[in-house]
Parts: C-alpha cells; structure tokens; sequence
C-alpha cells in the first residue's frame, strides 16, 4: 500500500488545490490535470505524526467546512489518505483529463487499477499513467487540453509535490524526489506547446541545503517571469512548507491571490479539540 505523510504539509497542499479547483469550476468546465508526483488514490501507511493533521481527520464528520474536508470524507473518511488525482475526481464537476507519473512500481499498479474505474465515467476523457521519472515523460511532449478532447476554455493544471525545490543549479548529488531549476525549466519547455490557460502548483517542505522560502521564490520566479507566468498566490503553512501557484494565460487569476488569506482563516480555525 502506498505511503503518506500525515502532516500540515498535506493540509497545505490538497486544500490549496481543492480551493483551486472550486475557483476553475466557475470559469471552464474542462480540466487537463498532470501530477509529476502521483502517489496511491488512497494511501494507507502514514509515516509520520502531526497533531493539526489528526484534528482535521477527526472533525471531517462533523465540520465539513471546506470543499478539502468534504471531499476528503467521502474518500477516506476513516483510514487512510487520497491523492491530489483522487481529490480532483471528487471535486471537479466537468469534463477531465489525467496524466499521472509515479516511479514506485506497486504504487503505480494501484494507480492502473484505479484509472480502470476512472477512465468509464463519460466525464473522463482521457487517463494515463507514466510509470517511470516525470522528467522522461515531459521530455516526450506534453498533450494540451484540447488535444485530449477537452472544450469550453479548458484548463491544463499541472502539480509539482517534490520533497523539496533546491535552487542550486546542477547539484553534483541530485536527488530525484527534489526538484531543481533545471526541472523547471524542462517542464516549461515542454508546457511551452501546451495552448489554453495553465496553472502550475509548485509544493515545497524543506528549507534543507539553504534554501530559505524567499530565496526560493526568487529562483522559481527568475524562471517562470521568462516565461510569461505569474506568480498569483503563495500559500504557507510554516517557513518551511508552502505551495506557489503560478498561471499563464488565465484571465481569472486575480481571484487566486486570496487563497493565501482564505487558507489562514480556514487553518485557524481548526479546532483544538
């Protein structure tokens, strides 16, 4: 069975991307989601601990406050934890195409299984999974959401969850779970081809080998300016965790730039018991 954390971390992350998508909903009825980092549709060994985590689970029941918690619930209301592709399905109404990559082999087959349902709802248009680095699949091209048989403005979202985004430039000892500079500037070339609005979120967890959150805003930034993205929120959870989201050609993006605001309010007030 696949693994997660069980932190804010995962917190931060889906209820970013669930707020995200409620926002999309409003503006196109069609989603092209890519994740580079797909994980199990529903994890079940949790490899770490966190009190505000175990707070959010224990409340989904009686809160529902959130479209996360609520989709979060019908998921995985007692056990267990979904991944961002399990949380689109259960909260983007309209049409929706996914390409998800994931190295871990029995995570993958999991991943095949689950995209066997997926893939006969008539809103599905369209499902891989990459079983192997996320790097090898942009180098091949990435589809537009047109191209997978998505209408009405469609929006491509692409999801970067590395363990962490290290700003040194060629890293002698490279871990392939991080992600560098020149990740990013693959994943846009490969976006480069990519036609419509896009909207990228960039996950990051450790502050480790020097990169502090602003040092790190600063490199992404110098990237995504050249290449006509904007950054529009940046949603944290402490000084080493956040989610930056960007967009390229989204005439809405303003109404983003509240969400770092909209997840303040929202951790605040969890319960503290």
């Amino acid at each position: 069975m696949g693994t997660y954390k069980g932190n804010v971390g995962n917190l931060m992350q889906h209820w970013t991307l669930c707020d995200l998508l409620i926002v999309a909903g409003k503006h196109t009825s069609g989603l092209n989601f890519i994740d580079t980092h797909a994980m199990a549709p529903i994890a079940r060994t949790r490899t770490g601990t966190d009190v505000m985590f175990d707070r959010v689970r224990a409340g989904l029941q009686a809160r529902h406050r959130s479209a996360y918690e609520q989709a979060w619930h019908r998921l995985a209301p007692n056990d267990g934890y979904p991944n961002s592709a399990a949380f689109v399905k259960a909260v983007w109404e309209g049409d929706f195409s996914l390409l998800l990559c994931e190295t871990d082999s029995t995570t993958a087959k999991e991943i095949v299984y689950w995209l066997k349902g997926v893939s006969e709802f008539t809103r599905c248009k369209s499902a891989e999974l990459f079983p192997d680095d996320w790097r090898k699949r942009f180098a091949e091209g990435i589809a537009g959401a047109s191209e997978v048989g998505l209408r009405d403005r469609p929006l491509t979202l692409v999801s970067f969850d590395p363990y962490m985004y290290n700003r040194r430039i060629g890293a002698k000892t490279q871990n392939k779970g991080n992600l560098y500079p020149e990740d990013v500037e693959l994943a846009l070339d490969a976006l480069g081809r990519v036609k419509g609005g896009i909207i990228i979120q960039l996950s990051t967890y450790s502050t480790n080998d020097n990169n502090p959150q602003g040092a790190v805003i600063s490199s992404v930034n110098s990237i995504m300016v050249a290449r006509a993205f904007t950054l529009s929120g940046v949603v944290r959870v402490d000084n080493k965790m956040m989610s930056l989201i960007y967009a390229r050609n989204v005439s809405w993006a303003d109404e983003l730039a509240n969400l770092p605001d909209r997840f303040h309010k929202w951790h605040a007030g969890i319960p503290v018991s």
